[in-house]
């Protein structure tokens, strides 16, 4: 036998060749599942960045009074926490119908504290029926859904007349609407119910169940809100004990005692922006039980839009109305009257100027007076002891705030 040694890589080569094909095949398939796995994953990015939306909003201002009553819980010093905010909103569509929402909120008054305004699951029908449940907003109000969002409202603030009555503004439960299509309007109906607490006090509110019914065609806008609510718990005050000649020191006071009193809520409001003219009004009662003051209040806005400001004037009224409830014929009853009874008018002008698209900054004085013999609400306004008169007669508050969303 005879071996051709010119032959052998030849061979070698005919031996190798199904080794080198299979190391190719193999190399394509490799590439082909890299390929693939690298489509699913763009896909599924996709998928989550469109199931996935997130917004913002930021406030930041600055307050000062001529006076230290308290309006909006400005005094004669520079404050830029009272009206600052950073708030962040993520919607997750779980499904064409299903969305999980959350909000979450840090107040400089609050001392940047992050808390869950909104924490809520929804589900829309097939028959248009919504379904909220978890944490919500309160719908009281007309801004009650963008309460916080400074951008979508006109003037630098909601008068406090009006939005100052509930101490809360989210309640943790559940909410129903519908929304009844004509042909060139929307009629809303809307149920809700839960429970609430009240911030820094140790009042709890059960119970709480009322309806709303808005209409709108885009240009007017009408809206009735009825809600009613138990209310349980001590409402207390800082007073101030002297010890001794010039030496003083604080103590918290119960000023009432809300034993599952009924507290019932009715409102009205309406608009109408044509693109141009603005006019926006809202009147409320609030009615407790008990010594706590039952409340009428309410606002009228009107503005002019000329290209990218905004001028407004606002008029506003709180009184409350059963002061007779609370006649000084005892100790507690003074105290009462002194801390619940109030009245007062105010009244609002402002500018608002669209800086760029998603930036607002507002410019806003506010004169308040009339309080009678009350302190006008005012946690400030104290009595003065020599007199036996509340130490202000009215207050200025100025205020200059940049409202943005992103």
């Amino acid at each position: 036998m005879h071996f051709n040694v010119k032959a052998l890589p030849l061979a070698i080569s005919i031996a190798l060749a199904p080794a080198a094909f299979a190391d190719e095949a193999t190399d394509a398939k490799i590439a082909q599942l890299e390929q693939q796995v690298q489509v699913l994953q763009a896909q599924q990015t996709k998928s989550l960045t469109e199931k996935f939306n997130f917004n913002g909003f930021i406030s930041g201002g600055y307050i000062t009074s001529d006076n230290d009553a308290g309006y909006n819980n400005a005094t004669t010093s520079a404050d830029f926490s009272q009206d600052t905010k950073l708030g962040f909103q993520g919607t997750f569509n779980m499904s064409n119908q299903t969305q999980a929402v959350l909000q979450l909120m840090m107040k400089g008054e609050h001392d940047w504290e992050v808390e869950a305004e909104w924490a809520y699951l929804s589900h829309r029908f097939d028959n248009g029926v919504k379904l909220r449940g978890g944490k919500l907003r309160v719908p009281l109000f007309m801004y009650s859904d963008y309460l916080d969002v400074g951008y979508a409202q006109p003037f630098a603030r909601p008068p406090s007349e009006v939005y100052g009555t509930i101490p809360f503004s989210s309640y943790t439960g559940a909410g129903i609407s519908y929304d009844v299509e004509f042909d060139d309007s929307t009629l809303t109906l809307q149920g809700f119910g839960g429970e609430s607490d009240v911030r820094d006090s140790a009042v709890e509110i059960s119970n709480l169940m009322g309806a709303n019914v808005s209409w709108t065609d885009e240009v007017w806008t009408l809206r009735g809100v009825y809600a009613q609510a138990k209310l349980d718990g001590p409402i207390t005050t800082t007073v101030n004990v002297p010890l001794a000649p010039g030496v003083e020191t604080s103590a918290e006071f119960t000023v009432l005692d809300l034993n599952d009193e009924t507290g019932s809520f009715i409102g009205l409001g309406a608009s109408y922006d044509n693109g141009s003219f603005l006019a926006v009004t809202e009147w409320t009662r609030s009615e407790i039980d008990n010594a706590y003051p039952d409340t009428d209040s309410g606002y009228l806005t009107l503005g002019y839009r000329i290209a990218e400001f905004t001028p407004y004037v606002t008029v506003a009224y709180l009184k409350t109305q059963d002061n007779d409830e609370r006649l000084p014929v005892s100790q507690p009853d003074v105290i009462r009257m002194i801390a619940f009874n109030a009245e007062r008018m105010a009244y609002s002008a402002g500018l608002r100027w669209d800086v760029i698209d998603n930036v607002a900054i507002k410019f806003d004085v506010t004169y308040a007076d009339e309080f009678g013999d009350t302190s006008g609400g005012l946690d400030g306004n104290t009595l003065d002891d020599t007199t036996g008169k509340f130490v202000y007669d009215d207050t200025v508050i100025y205020t200059v705030k940049f409202d943005a969303v992103f």
